[in-house]
């Protein structure tokens, strides 16, 4: 599992920001991809960064963050705990993610897919690092989605997935191994 969480000097959201650009680029996820991560490293690097400089960023990633929510429907709050080189697939349409949900690094995420709380229990998901959850896949609750998992299409996610397996179904099975990711 990734162990920061989120970029803490403008050196590092720099760093991180022209890394989700890469990977958001390489993995044909094109330009609405690029921003909406780079929406979000900026909202992250405010809302979890302490002192002036995060606050400024903050206050200037507010209407930017509008659009990501009202003209792509991507929810990915700032106060996410997020790993490096995060891919919004097809510029995050439909992403809808909670606060409390922690994402690895090198996570994908396909459009239409979410990470919740399953009221009334407490708790929110934990995904990996290379975990690729795929399109209109809703991962609920206080499960673990292990390290190079693969979530198929429209899967529904309530217990813990283990490392390396593709899980898919309603609700979602271990059917085999993970599909290789470059």
């Amino acid at each position: 599992m990734a162990t920061a969480t989120h970029p803490r000097t403008i050196r590092e959201l720099v760093t991180w920001m022209r890394e989700d650009a890469e990977v958001n680029r390489s993995r044909g996820g094109g330009t609405l991809s690029v921003v909406s991560v780079a929406i979000f490293r900026l909202n992250q690097f405010g809302v979890r960064g302490t002192g002036l400089v995060p606050a400024l960023v903050r206050l200037l990633s507010l209407p930017l963050v509008v659009f990501s929510r009202l003209m792509l429907s991507c929810e990915v709050p700032g106060s996410l705990a997020c790993g490096r080189r995060f891919v919004l697939a097809h510029g995050g349409r439909g992403v809808i993610i909670v606060p409390d949900a922690v994402i690895g690094d090198d996570v994908v995420m396909a459009p239409y897919s979410g990470l919740g709380v399953a009221y009334p229990a407490a708790g929110a998901p934990t995904l990996g690092d290379r975990v690729y959850v795929g399109a209109s896949v809703t991962v609920m609750g206080p499960v673990t989605v292990g390290d190079g998992a693969f979530i198929g299409t429209r899967a529904l996610v309530v217990k813990d997935v283990p490392a390396g397996v593709l899980a898919v179904g309603l609700p979602a099975k271990v059917v085999g191994p993970a599909p290789v990711q470059s």
